[in-house]
């Protein structure tokens, strides 16, 4: 036997404390619930990898995205069930989340009033949402992964943001709705990520639209591409699931109140639309950051441990 051989390393001197499997010893490592990040590595991608990169993060995070969607938009769903069961009101035929929607519903001649009321509460509750993914999108950015409480706490907290953003923002698109839809999405371009930067930044309303207005009037064409490409796939989606099962029970000629029930069901769809539209508007915040501000350099220059 040999005394003084020289010793073998076993362990890294940057390991975790007790090895792999964590304080209790050596074992299998412990999976991080991060791992599939889809912000762990941020890079310069343009409009087809801002919209793929909307559906990375819904993937990423689903039930909590769908959660929180749902405590937000059931209680205004179920209200307008109501409002439909009784009054006998009817809310136009539009995007129930976008401002576009919103557009329809207010310069429709036909619209009631309740239709418009609820459109413009859909709207609110989008920005509100807006707001919970942007805190969601702030946690991920930095390596946290917020959670679903802390998460409908600051939508909680903040949601006075949303009234102001909206009005605001309405405000200027309506000014370009003479020049038809198109007026109106070259307007949203500059707002469609004011509420995500309400939650990731933590401001107030007009700070927010400013912070926004700043960010996509620098990567101008990309902004309004993304907005028109996420309200096109969010279209989609909707009829996709909602237009199909609505064709067949009409077809069987169900009493109307049945058919009203059916039709607010079925616009729980909305549940998975308005959150990937929100997903949308995060990556796209991400992206602009990107590309005015150099996030993505500034981001490796930290994990290199150069600044």
């Amino acid at each position: 036997m040999r005394l003084g051989a020289a010793g073998v390393a076993v362990a890294r001197g940057d390991a975790r404390a007790g090895g792999p499997g964590g304080p209790g010893g050596p074992g299998p490592a412990r999976p991080d619930p991060l791992d599939d990040n889809p912000l762990s590595r941020l890079q310069v991608t343009g409009p087809g990898g801002v919209l793929d990169g909307g559906f990375d993060l819904l993937r990423f995070r689903f039930w909590r995205l769908v959660a929180v969607a749902a405590v937000i938009f059931v209680p205004i769903q179920l209200l307008e069930l109501v409002v439909l069961v009784t009054v006998g009101s009817t809310a136009p035929t539009s995007d129930a989340g976008s401002s576009f929607g919103l557009a329809s519903g207010v310069q429709s001649a036909g619209s009631s009033g309740w239709g418009v009321l609820f459109l413009v509460l859909r709207s609110v509750a989008l920005c509100v949402l807006g707001i919970a993914v942007g805190h969601l999108t702030a946690g991920w950015m930095e390596g946290r992964d917020p959670s679903f409480r802390g998460t409908l706490r600051v939508a909680v907290t903040r949601a006075w943001v949303a009234p102001v953003v909206v009005a605001v923002a309405l405000g200027a698109k309506l000014l370009l709705a003479c020049l038809g839809g198109l007026g109106w999405f070259l307007a949203d371009a500059l707002f469609f990520i004011a509420g995500i930067v309400a939650g990731a930044e933590r401001l107030g309303p007009f700070a927010a639209i400013g912070r926004s207005v700043r960010l996509t009037r620098a990567a101008y064409g990309l902004a309004l591409v993304v907005c028109i490409g996420g309200f096109v796939i969010s279209q989609i989606l909707q009829l996709a699931l909602t237009l199909g099962p609505l064709v067949l029970l009409a077809s069987f000629q169900l009493p109307e109140g049945w058919l009203v029930v059916v039709e607010q069901l079925a616009s729980l769809v909305l549940l998975v639309a308005l959150p990937l539209t929100a997903c949308i508007a995060a990556r796209a915040y991400v992206e602009l950051r990107c590309r005015t501000e150099g996030y993505d350099l500034v981001r490796r220059q930290v994990d290199r441990g150069l600044a």
